[in-house]
Formats: C-alpha cells, structure tokens, sequence
C-alpha cells in the first residue's frame, strides 16, 4: 500500500472554540489509503512550535505536501493566539528544516495568503527546496475552503497513486499538483473565479502559475 504523502500543520481558528480540518483529512486518507491514521497531523500556536512541526514533517521519511491551515494575510500566517509568523521566518523554516528535499509542495490553507509575491518570496529563495506552493488570493469562507481543500487533496492522492505504480512516464510533484489543481476547476471554478486559487511552480528562472 502506498503511503500518504500529506501532513497537515494546524492552529487553533477562534480563542473561544475551534473546528478543525482533520476530519476531512481523516476522511480522504480512509478513502485513497485505507487508513484514516496514514497522514501525520500537527498543531501549532506560534512561530516556534510552528518551525518544530516543520522540522518533524521534513525529516519523518514520508511527508511531500504540508497542508497549512490558519489564519493569513498577504505577508503573515497565525492562529486565534495572535502571534504572527512572517514569511522571512516561514521561507527560513524551509531552508533549516527542509535540507532533504523530501517536502516538495506548500499548501496555504488560509486566507489571501496564496499570492504571486509570496510564492516568489519562498520558491526563489536559496534551498527551501520547494517545488510548487498553492492557495487563496483572496479571503475564503471557512467551509467553502475546506470543501475546496477536500477535492484538491483527493485528486492529489489520486495522481500520487497512479505515479507509484508508473515505470514510465512518471510525473513530478509539481506535474501531479497541475493536475489536481486543472481537475479542481473543472469542477469548482469559483475557487479560482470568486477566492483566487493558484498553483506557483519555479521553472527556467521564473514563477509560473496555472492560472495567468
């Protein structure tokens, strides 16, 4: 059986309650890898427990894709505590954490977090190893993201099973997150039209998006 390749990095949404995205993932790994425990699921309240999750994600053998689901704007991330980390301490994570190579996509579950800039700031950067970075330009409703998180996630998995069962003609991370992201649309166009999802990859020196 194939392993899941995707972990989710959490903070707390709202100081006097909480909803969380684990369910969903709970839901997708049951289905695509027979086991709803096959993807490794962290919280976080701040920068430091944040960049610990990262370094466990980065070095445990199996995570590809980090799913990070908070609260955003266009620079920043952080969760009902308040406390911001800025996307010079979020690009530096990935330069300490991710050496290997082994995390290969970033996915902004937040919001107005997905931008050209921003994706630039991080895929550019020296050794943060990443491949493709996908999210929201704009805000996004709670359960609209989510359901729109779901059908990206579980056509990822899809690409990454039939990949694993390819001797030839396999495709890359950022090929397999094409993909989903087209197959998406196709289905949800207004999570392009209405939040501005994007997909980010670094080709022949320059940011490419899947969407012009």
């Amino acid at each position: 059986m194939s392993k899941c390749v995707f972990s989710v990095i959490e903070s707390r949404w709202w100081g006097d309650g909480n909803h969380s995205v684990r369910p969903l993932f709970e839901a997708l790994a049951g289905i695509h890898f027979d086991n709803p425990s096959a993807f490794y699921y962290d919280m976080f309240s701040e920068t430091k427990s944040l960049s610990t999750g990262l370094s466990m994600r980065c070095n445990d053998g199996q995570t590809q894709v980090v799913y990070l689901a908070t609260h955003g704007d266009s620079t920043t991330i952080g969760g009902a505590s308040e406390q911001y980390t800025s996307r010079t301490e979020l690009r530096n994570m990935f330069i300490m954490h991710n050496v290997t190579q082994q995390v290969k996509g970033l996915y902004f579950g937040t919001c107005l977090t997905g931008n050209k800039d921003l994706a630039k700031f991080l895929l550019e950067a020296p050794k943060t190893n990443l491949e493709w970075i996908a999210g929201y330009r704009e805000s996004v409703d709670w359960i609209d993201g989510s359901a729109i998180d779901m059908i990206f996630f579980s056509k990822l998995a899809e690409q990454y099973l039939k990949n694993s069962s390819r001797r030839k003609g396999k495709k890359t991370p950022a090929q397999m997150a094409q993909i989903a992201g087209t197959e998406l649309l196709h289905l949800v166009p207004g999570a392009s039209s209405k939040y501005g999802f994007n997909i980010f990859m670094h080709e022949n020196r320059k940011i490419i998006s899947m969407l012009s």
